[in-house]
């Protein structure tokens, strides 16, 4: 009987240990394996000695920060999703995918190497079992950028094989399956000069892109509307909405605060939401800059800079970008969720996954990262009697650091919640996906 009742107290916690939701922090994108495509930096996901550090600063353009050492036992990114890239003009597809899976055998070997630190997931319940079962850092897969690479379904199903989550559909060129984004600046102008001679109007996602994004439903991989100009993410929604496809946008920045081509526009946030997708934020300093925000706005950062409580670039900009998504989206919850009498406050904590807010770091990628706010690189003197932190004086410069980005934020009374439940609300969309493999087979509308 002894045996019997251990028997059955274990499966019943064992069963409470699987239904339970996550909170953790969870980086929707980084690049450990950018040397393969892109020789010109130095490998990832290697460990230096401690009695030679490496010198970083937070300026670290084609510049490795991945290091192994950073990213083990790190509480402010316990899961990372390891985006593979490819050269955007490669026109291959065997070298495509021969670059594509070179990056995600990469990281694997290295797992393999190091399983006391590092451990694979491949499925949203060996996330929940990680997480709350071991203190490794967790791996997840993903693809930035789908040119050449999604062509069939056969395609898509080989992804799937490799665990890919999902795939960033567009990166920062034109091609097969849509129009990307022309961010403002002259490097990202130059990479899609074509985007120049052609009508924002005529520039939406192909047949061929919303085949893709049937395939990858098909395979159980989500499709990322990150990177998107205004009319093929327009369309993409559309497409997406018609056909139960919850979108998710894992780095573009908030209309209101980023009205750039990268910003997605209050109406959309709405809509993705609705459909039960959800966005997410990036942690790099740049793209977080306000660029010609709304009045609203305009007014809430002249305050701000009046009592010189704003630095640009640093650990501001995003506090200021996330409060303002986080503040919209809670006092739309009624709209969201089509019920008037329904607000934020009145939401359980279960409930309140669905209105997640992601964040992305997109380190050892193109950006730099978030600026000190004090000393020499920063926007206010150091002052003789107060103690400053690395993350105070340096910045964003690593990895390693980004638990001091929650700590100062937390310290300033910004509630992370909303970033926690991310993590379970990824896990919870991916199963969707993973559920209704097959289910768009037939053509869609």
């Amino acid at each position: 009987m002894r045996k019997l009742a251990g028997v059955l107290m274990f499966f019943v916690v064992f069963q409470n240990l699987n239904a339970q939701e996550i909170r953790a922090f969870m980086d929707l994108q980084t690049h450990t394996a950018i040397h393969i495509p892109y020789g010109f930096f130095s490998p990832g996901l290697r460990y230096f000695s401690k009695d030679n550090p490496p010198k970083l600063e937070h300026k670290h353009m084609f510049t490795n920060v991945n290091y192994a050492n950073f990213l083990e036992d790190n509480p402010g990114a316990r899961i990372i999703i390891n985006g593979a890239i490819n050269k955007e003009w490669i026109k291959s597809r065997k070298k495509a995918r021969r670059t594509i899976v070179a990056q995600i055998d990469y990281v694997n070997d290295f797992i393999q190497k190091h399983p006391d630190k590092f451990a694979l997931a491949t499925t949203p319940q060996e996330v929940r079992d990680l997480v709350l079962n071991t203190n490794k850092t967790v791996f997840i897969h993903s693809i930035e950028g789908g040119r050449r690479i999604i062509d069939s379904q056969e395609d898509a199903d080989f992804w799937a094989s490799k665990g890919v989550a999902f795939l960033t559909l567009v990166h920062l060129l034109d091609d097969e399956n849509g129009a990307s984004a022309v961010t403002p600046g002259f490097f990202t102008r130059l990479i899609n000069i074509r985007a120049w001679f052609c009508r924002q109007k005529n520039r939406k996602l192909t047949e061929h892109g919303k085949n893709a994004i049937r395939y990858l439903a098909n395979a159980g991989i989500m499709t990322d509307i990150t990177h998107m100009s205004a009319q093929t993410r327009r369309d993409a929604l559309d497409f997406m909405f018609k056909n139960n496809i919850p979108p998710i946008a894992t780095h573009d920045g908030f209309q209101p605060v980023h009205n750039s081509p990268r910003g997605i526009s209050e109406a959309d946030i709405i809509s993705i939401y609705q459909h039960n997708g959800f966005v997410a934020l990036p942690l790099s300093g740049a793209p977080l800059i306000p660029r010609h925000p709304s009045p609203t706005y305009i007014h809430l950062l002249d305050s701000l800079n009046h009592a010189k409580c704003f630095c640009t670039n640093s650990v501001d900009a995003y506090k200021f970008s996330y409060l303002a998504l986080k503040q919209f989206i809670e006092r739309n919850v009624s709209v969201i969720s089509n019920n008037p009498a329904l607000t934020y406050n009145t939401l359980s904590e279960t409930q309140k996954v669905k209105y997640a807010i992601g964040f992305e770091s997109d380190f050892n990628g193109w950006l730099s990262h978030e600026r000190p706010r004090y000393g020499k690189n920063g926007c206010y003197p150091l002052t003789q009697y107060k103690t400053y932190e690395e993350f105070d004086q340096r910045g964003l410069v690593h990895p390693g650091l980004i638990n001091k980005h929650w700590e100062t934020l937390s310290n300033e009374g910004v509630d992370l919640e909303p970033i926690k439940r991310a993590s379970e609300k990824f896990l919870q969309l991916w199963q969707y996906f993973l559920d209704h493999r097959g289910a768009y087979s037939m053509e869609l509308k």
